[in-house]
C-alpha cells in the first residue's frame, strides 16, 4: 500500500497544468487507480504463472530428483508394528490413542526387564575391615591456609 501511495503521489506531481476543474482532477485520479488496479492484477497473474511453472519437489526425493534412502526402522518402530495388531485384536473397543499408550506401557515393561535381568548377582559384602584404610592423622595431613576467622580465633585463644 505504501508503494501505491508513493506512486500516486508521483502521479499527482506530474499532473498536467491543463486540468483546471475539480472534475478533471478527479477523472485524472480515477484513471490512475484503474490503471494501478490493472497492474496489480497482472502482477498477481504473472506471479501465479511463475509458481505453476516451477515444479514442486516431491517428498522422498532430493533436489536432483533422486529417491532418498529411507532410514532403517528403530527397534521401537518394529515393536509398535508388531504389537499394534495384537492389541487391536485383543481390545477392539480401544481407539488409536489408547492403543499407542498401551504399546508404550508394554515397551517400558519389556525395556526394564531387558535392562535388569533377574539372574544377575549383586556383589557380596565382606566383613573384612582390613581393606579399609585409616584416615591420615593430623601430622600427615597437608596443611591448609587458614581463613581470617580461623586466624582471629587462634589469636584470641592464645
Amino acid at each position: 500500500m505504501a508503494a501505491t501511495n508513493a506512486l500516486f503521489k508521483a502521479h499527482i506531481e506530474n499532473m498536467p497544468e491543463a486540468l483546471n476543474t475539480k472534475k478533471d482532477v478527479d477523472e485524472y485520479c480515477k484513471q490512475f487507480w484503474k490503471d494501478n488496479k490493472e497492474r496489480v492484477r497482472e502482477a498477481k497473474v504473472a506471479e501465479k504463472a511463475a509458481k505453476v511453472e516451477k515444479p514442486k519437489r516431491k517428498k522422498g526425493f532430493d533436489k536432483d530428483g533422486n529417491p532418498k534412502e529411507k532410514r532403517a526402522p528403530s527397534p521401537y518402530n518394529i515393536f509398535v508394528k508388531k504389537k499394534y495388531a495384537e492389541i487391536k485384536a485383543a481390545n477392539p473397543e480401544l481407539d488409536k490413542t489408547q492403543i499407542f499408550s498401551e504399546i508404550a506401557r508394554v515397551w517400558q515393561e519389556e525395556k526394564a526387564a531387558r535392562v535388569q535381568p533377574e539372574n544377575v548377582k549383586e556383589p557380596e559384602q565382606e566383613d573384612d575391615i582390613s581393606d579399609i584404610q585409616e584416615a591420615p592423622s593430623d601430622e600427615e595431613a597437608p596443611t591448609k591456609k587458614r581463613g581470617r576467622k580461623a586466624k582471629k580465633s587462634i589469636e584470641t585463644d592464645e
